[in-house]
């Protein structure tokens, strides 16, 4: 949904954050845009190149820290699927609650809205940014953007196509549960960023 979301056009130079094991890199470069994948994670960027040779498709793979790598001009989109606490994945994994500390999103939440607040400065003027995570927690989605929002002069959420499940926030967003789809489904959230 998020890959969808963002509606890469080909051409497009794009840029996913937080890009390993590349599932979103590689529906963004099927899509034909020119795509940077951006990983803090060298072994688990070696999955993506791995996935992408698998499909014939091909991504600049870039090992950096997203918060201080300088590309060499701004993106028309970019993809962040933040570090979170997964707890949207809990479904498939009950042992979740007893392996996350309130201590460790407490860490997420700063550096999710760090990594917010960058991708933002690598977007063209008018360029587009879908802000995600598998998170239950408002705190890691509707909270981030709305924060984000607040102290981002020209942000804007952009109005959200037909879902084929979940629903819309009030800041803006779409936030799916684990019981849509009779329970086939992750909790996640995601939102449609543009700044002028």
């Amino acid at each position: 949904l998020p890959a969808t979301l963002l509606a890469a056009q080909a051409g497009e130079r794009v840029l996913d954050l937080c890009a390993a094991p590349g599932g979103k890199t590689m529906q963004l470069a099927a899509a034909g845009a020119t795509v940077t994948a951006l990983d803090l994670s060298g072994p688990r960027l070696k999955r993506v190149r791995e996935n992408l040779s698998r499909t014939g498709l091909s991504a600049e793979i870039v090992t950096g820290d997203a918060l201080t790598w300088e590309p060499d001009a701004p993106f028309d989109a970019i993809l962040l699927d933040a570090p979170c606490s997964a707890t949207g994945t809990i479904r498939r994994h009950p042992d979740l609650p007893f392996i996350r500390k309130p201590a460790d999103v407490v860490a997420l939440l700063e550096l999710q809205a760090q990594l917010l607040d960058r991708a933002l400065t690598l977007l063209k003027p008018g360029g587009r940014l879908v802000y995600c995570t598998c998170s239950l927690l408002p705190d890691e989605g509707e909270a981030q953007i709305a924060s984000a929002l607040e102290r981002t002069e020209g942000l804007k959420a952009m109005p959200l196509p037909d879902m084929p499940f979940g629903r819309a926030t009030a800041e803006g967003g779409w936030r799916t549960l684990p019981f849509d789809l009779n329970g086939g489904n992750d909790g996640f959230y995601m939102a449609l960023l543009c700044r002028d």
